[in-house]
């Protein structure tokens, strides 16, 4: 979770010190409020899935960019209404960034996961059952 805490800070400039921030099966991440409270003694799932661990830092869910991407001072990326359109449905974008790594993907006020930028396409990394061609 420290883990996660430091790369959100170094790579997008976020700090995320108002949230619980806690493992939820292999390498997964989970997030929900600082007031969230254990109800009973049954052990329930709870909050959002927010990142999953990989070899180039994170993977960024769409609930998770919500949650960085608002306080996120670099590596988010606005696209075009065009562009957006085709992310939505799965598509990787051709794009020019400053550096290879993760990016947050947004359109106006909406966040939308996260993308791998290569250099020169952002991979797109939303479940393909995320996005409107998975309906």
């Amino acid at each position: 979770m420290s883990e996660f805490l430091n790369w959100v800070m170094e790579w997008f400039g976020a700090e995320l010190s108002d949230v619980l921030i806690f493992p939820s099966g292999k390498d997964k991440l989970r997030a929900c409020s600082l007031e969230t409270e254990v109800i009973g003694e049954r052990e329930v799932i709870r909050g959002v899935y927010i990142a999953k661990k990989a070899p180039y830092g994170f993977i960024v869910s769409i609930e998770g960019s919500f949650l960085v991407g608002r306080r996120a001072k670099r590596h988010v990326v606005e696209l075009s209404e065009e562009k957006f359109g085709r992310w939505m449905r799965g598509e990787n974008v051709e794009i020019e960034l400053p550096e290879k790594g993760i990016y947050l993907v947004k359109f106006g006020q909406v966040f939308a996961g996260s993308g791998y930028y290569d250099g020169r396409i952002l991979r797109n990394l939303v479940p393909k059952g995320r996005t409107i061609e998975g309906f």
